[in-house]
């Protein structure tokens, strides 16, 4: 599991491999059932993945264990009221899988999604919820306005790259929620805190990702996985999800996903094993009610502001004339220790990174940035010391595997130590079914020390995990789950959160800005021709211009938006339209 950072569209695109190597180099992959035999499909392009020796940890038939699955087959979890009641959706044909999404804020969020495809020359398939719409309202007792229904395509299926590929042009699910956003559906333009897509309102159409700071969850839906049994004994086969949550981009919202009418167990358990990351099993993967934005849990200086987003090429908070954020300066993500260092945009892969204080050098540690520090092809390690910018050498207790003692990347942690149910399956981790030990998961954590002196550097994988125990907090966290649900619900905000969301709401009017933009020397009215905005309003039809503070007529605005995502600025309505609404 590594990710790849890119500039291109604002997005951090992820390749899946952390588990993925070892299930691989089993030759009994697919009846060990592996959880994250997987690659979402954007190829691999870091730090060699960890042999997954997790396998010999399956446990033996008939184990009881894990939790309860309630009604329908949906894994119980802690007592949400948002939760209470939903519908419980069936795939729509030729689907095989569906998507519940639920906002559990109180405030209005926009849902996204990205454009997904099997590896081949296909162009990417794009979703559209069944409520055409992508409004999410607020959590409402006896309302689903807060809730979306995705019926997966075909074509997002088993999105999943080639073993030993080179390279691979499939691309995985993905969805999430956008925050603070002002949006106009009949333009197809939003303007979002978090989440955005390069202003548009439909991601997945745009085929755009969401920006650093952005809780995801991502996807491989229905791989078809096959137990190797000998020729006298029955087939054994199912079509495996693997879903997970990522918080390497950063975190906006608290997420979770539930399965709802899945197998408790790995079928493949039948067989005398144990799938220690079955989501039934494992669910829920965060904390209810609690927020990572929250005061006492992100550092200061992992803290995305609303006032960060009123300048440079995210400009698109409103401020007063005063220069301060309209209605606030509220937190609006947090930085995880890898999104920090790629935001507002990644370092080259081959930066220097000999000033161990510089931006290149804390990417290249916390997001495992450059590859080549990385695998076997580094040689043999002994220790830690012996590995660059951070590394670990990994002791995976088996001479035999071609990973042993080579450097890897870790995860880094602020404390001491980290609970077990905390910094979830850490090396050394105790299956509580088999009581089997694996050194496989990861290698041992290291201390922020031993990246940064500085306490302000790094937030800690820790303090991320302290909120979602069970989501991708580094590139190479071993957080992805197995299930077979036909349904699946991401729940944002589950438990509510108590830290403010930026309120939604429609693109304003040019007119209605501040001051501190200079309306009156941009737009002098329909008869005017004197203002830099008139002919380009006027006789051009513009809809919506991009406003910035401090404007004059030698210093214009940007008149007509375009095609242009206008994220450099705040985009605003000339002239009085009816709102669209939603259906």
């Amino acid at each position: 599991m590594i990710h790849k950072l890119s500039s291109h569209k604002g997005t951090m695109v992820r390749s899946r491999g952390l588990f993925t190597s070892l299930c691989l180099l089993a030759v009994l992959t697919a009846w060990l059932g592996c959880s994250s035999t997987k690659n979402p499909g954007t190829g691999s392009t870091g730090s060699v993945a960890a042999a997954d020796q997790r396998a010999k940890g399956h446990a033996t038939a008939g184990d009881r264990r894990g939790k309860v699955l309630g009604s329908a087959g949906r894994s119980s979890g802690p007592a949400d009221s948002c939760l209470a009641n939903l519908p419980v959706p069936t795939p729509t044909p030729p689907a095989h899988r569906v998507v519940q999404l639920v906002n559990c804020s109180d405030q209005t969020v926009l849902g996204a999604a990205n454009a997904a495809k099997q590896p081949g020359p296909a162009e990417p398939t794009s979703v559209f919820p069944r409520e055409g719409t992508w409004v999410m309202a607020p959590a409402t007792p006896g309302s689903t306005a807060n809730v979306l229904t995705i019926d997966i395509p075909p074509q997002w299926e088993d999105t999943k790259c080639a073993p030993g590929a080179s390279s691979c042009d499939a691309i995985g699910p993905r969805f999430w929620a956008r925050t603070g956003c002002r949006y106009d559906i009949a333009s197809g333009r939003a303007q979002c805190e978090t989440g955005g897509c390069g202003g548009q309102y439909d991601c997945s159409a745009a085929r755009q990702g969401a920006s650093v700071g952005t809780t995801i969850a991502e996807w491989t839906f229905y791989e078809p996985v096959v137990a190797p049994l000998p020729p006298d004994k029955p087939l054994l086969h199912y079509f495996k999800d693997s879903p997970d949550i990522s918080a390497v981009d950063g975190v906006n919202l608290t997420i979770d996903i539930q399965p709802l009418n899945s197998s408790p167990h790995d079928p493949f358990d039948a067989l005398g094993g144990h799938d220690i990351q079955w989501l039934a099993e494992q669910y829920p993967l965060s904390q209810y009610g609690q927020d990572l934005r929250a005061a006492g849990q992100c550092l200061d200086s992992f803290r995305l502001k609303r006032s960060d987003l009123t300048s440079g090429t995210r400009a698109y908070v409103i401020v007063d004339n005063d220069g301060q954020p309209l209605g606030g300066d509220s937190t609006v993500a947090c930085f995880s220790n890898c999104a920090k260092y790629a935001y507002p945009a990644p370092p080259p892969e081959n930066c220097d990174d000999s000033d161990h204080n510089s931006q290149c050098y804390l990417w290249k540690a916390f997001c495992l940035g450059d590859p080549s520090q990385y695998g076997p092809a580094r040689g043999k390690c002994t220790q830690n010391s012996d590995c660059p910018v951070g590394g670990a050498c990994w002791d995976l207790k088996d001479p035999s595997s071609p990973l042993d003692h080579t450097c890897q990347g870790r995860a880094f942690i602020k404390n001491a130590t980290c609970d077990a149910n905390v910094c979830t399956y850490p090396y050394g981790y105790i299956d509580p079914v088999k009581q089997v030990t694996f050194y496989s998961t990861q290698p041992p954590f290291g201390q922020c020390t031993d990246v940064t002196p500085d306490p302000n550097k790094c937030i800690g994988d820790d303090t991320l995990h302290a909120v979602l125990p069970k989501a991708y907090s580094w590139p190479n966290d071993p957080q992805v789950y197995g299930g077979d649900a036909t349904a699946y619900r991401i729940i944002f905000a589950p438990g509510g959160t108590t830290v403010p969301i930026t309120p939604a709401g429609q693109i304003p009017m040019c007119s209605a800005l501040p001051t501190i933009y200079g309306y009156a020397s941009q737009y002098g009215g329909p008869n005017s021709d004197s203002k830099p905005c008139d002919f380009p309003v006027n006789q051009g039809g513009a809809v919506f211009g991009v406003a910035f503070p401090n404007s004059t007529a030698q210093t214009p605005w940007a008149c007509n938006v375009g095609g242009g995502s206008g994220d450099n600025g705040v985009i605003c309505r000339w002239k009085q339209d009816t709102p669209a609404t939603r259906k």
